[in-house]
């Protein structure tokens, strides 16, 4: 049955989880961090930037595929959160190699079809307008204050 915009919209405001289904199995997934939205931009920045042809669809998904083993790592930090894909050590921080485990099994235990799904559902939960925002919000005070540095910068020179 599908969900109404009511219930669609109570979901994301109470913040409820969602249930993903990968490989013959259900995860249970929270609402991102700023972090988790941080680290899946970061990978989907690996992605390949090939143009896909619509009219030769078989060829120019395989040609691209080779390059998308990132895929299961964007999957598994929206599954997980950035929080329980690194490790923080003293000197640094390193990749959970439980995560990259994860990262591995949902590639080879999942069909295109249930990732496609998953991310989309993923994807809709992602906050992506309020993160938008927040960040160009950010993006013009960080201009705005340069324009006022060049200019104090001008009248004192002058």
């Amino acid at each position: 049955m599908e969900q109404t915009i009511e219930e669609k919209t109570a979901a994301a405001v109470l913040q409820k989880s969602v249930s993903v289904r990968l490989g013959g199995r259900c995860y249970e997934v929270s609402p991102p961090s700023i972090a988790t939205l941080i680290e899946v931009s970061a990978l989907v920045s690996q992605l390949p930037k090939n143009q896909l042809d619509s009219k030769q669809v078989f060829e120019s998904a395989l040609a691209a595929a080779k390059d998308c083993m990132v895929l299961g790592k964007i999957i598994a930090v929206l599954i997980l959160g950035a929080k329980n894909t690194r490790k923080h050590y003293l000197f640094g921080i390193f990749p959970n190699r439980h995560a990259e485990k994860f990262a591995r099994r949902i590639l080879y235990d999942s069909s295109p079809s249930e990732l496609a799904q998953a991310f989309a559902s993923l994807m809709a939960q992602m906050q992506i307008a309020d993160f938008f925002a927040l960040t160009a919000s950010l993006i013009e005070v960080n201009m705005l204050r340069r324009t006022r540095e060049a200019v104090a910068m001008t009248a004192s020179g002058a």
